[in-house]
């Protein structure tokens, strides 16, 4: 018996060396490319796409958020070549009763003046942001500055944008590529999530300006100026 247990004490620190070593080698990475803070504990409900919708109860301890970077690099490696066609080619049908939504502009105005921000595998997604704002009253710009300045899609989407539809870096539905980082089937369920975090565990919770997300959302003192100087360009268009 005492010769069984001291062979099965060896197998299991065996496996644990294993498993280390391998960590160690291939995948040290992935535990610092966050853009945005992983989501664990039990207040977080997603609905069937995988989601964070609207209504959902804010999180109320920050123990429940993993530690986090704010790195913009291509996590995912993309095949994707942009040769002008994109997820939304076609604008998305706009349903406009002609209220305002967002400083002083109704849905379609919102979304055309988004759109402008907006370009390469993001073209024509501004509906979504300004149907958001809509239902919720989450600062557009804010959002879409965010999304410019994490993943690149000013000049270019990340390989994790085009590979995966992830927008902020998220890590809680699916696997993209065998990686720790979320896939969504549409990227407009991918911009859904986000949003959904955003709103839920920031702007709901009265973290309403880049200043005031800043020490949460990034470890740079410098995100929060990065932010507004895509929000003066977003308002300027």
């Amino acid at each position: 018996m005492k010769k069984f247990l001291v062979f099965i004490f060896v197998i299991g620190l065996l496996c644990f060396s294993v498993f280390f070593g391998v960590k160690s080698l291939f995948f040290k990475d992935f535990d610092i490319l966050e853009p945005i803070k992983s989501i664990r504990g039990a207040n977080v409900n997603l609905d069937e796409k995988g989601y964070v919708n609207a209504v959902t109860k804010p999180i109320e301890k920050e123990s429940e958020f993993s530690p986090f970077g704010t790195s913009t690099e291509d996590v995912i490696e993309s095949n994707y070549v942009d040769n002008g066609v994109y997820p939304y080619s076609e604008a998305p049908e706009i349903y406009d009763d002609g209220s305002i939504v967002y400083d002083g502009l109704t849905i379609t105005e919102l979304t055309n003046k988004l759109n402008k921000s907006l370009g390469s595998y993001m073209t024509n997604t501004g509906y979504f942001f300004a149907d958001y704002t809509r239902k919720t009253g989450l600062d557009p710009y804010l959002a879409v500055a965010i999304v410019l300045l994490e993943t690149g899609c000013k000049y270019g989407c990340s390989g994790l944008t085009t590979s995966c539809n992830n927008i902020g870096g998220l890590k809680f539905h699916g696997s993209c590529n065998g990686t720790s980082y979320s896939k969504y089937d549409t990227l407009e369920d991918g911009i859904k999530g986000y949003l959904g975090i955003v709103y839920n565990y920031y702007y709901s919770q009265g973290l309403r300006t880049p200043e005031q997300m800043n020490p949460k959302y990034a470890e740079s003192s410098t995100w929060a100026m990065k932010v507004n100087r895509y929000i003066e360009e977003i308002k300027s268009k």
